[in-house]
């Protein structure tokens, strides 16, 4: 039962899929999510199992792309950005230093980079990196 009503919602799923990128998420992770969504829609309106109608597509979709939206969200976001992987070496980024759209660990990197460099330098070296 399940299983046949989630075929019919699947398209909605993959029409997201194509609509919003997630980070390492594969078509098993979409089709869960779906999965998931259903099954809480299911729940909070048990008379959809019965008679589907067009308002249980409805429902469906609006849940379910608020819950991708959600994702996307929480991917995207600064707290969330350390837990990236960096997609450059520190040496790459130069170019983004006037424009100050560094992500929050390329900046820590590129502190610490600064950091050991000026600790390698000598008195004078120092006097006139801090001028």
């Amino acid at each position: 039962m399940f299983k046949e009503l989630y075929k019919e919602v699947q398209g909605i799923v993959y029409k997201c899929r194509n609509e919003y990128y997630l980070h390492l998420w594969e078509l098993s992770d979409w089709d869960q999510e779906g999965m998931i969504c259903l099954h809480e829609l299911l729940e909070n309106h048990p008379d959809f199992k019965e008679n589907k109608n067009k308002e249980f597509y409805t429902y469906f979709k609006t849940k379910f792309r608020n819950h991708i939206k959600d994702k996307v969200r929480k991917q995207e976001s600064d707290k969330r950005k350390l837990n990236k992987v960096p997609y450059t070496e520190i040496g790459e980024i130069s170019h983004r230093l006037r424009s100050k759209e560094l992500f929050l660990d390329e900046l820590v990197l590129l502190r610490g980079a600064l950091k050991e460099f000026r600790e390698n330098l000598t008195d004078q070296e120092k006097e006139e990196y801090d001028k």
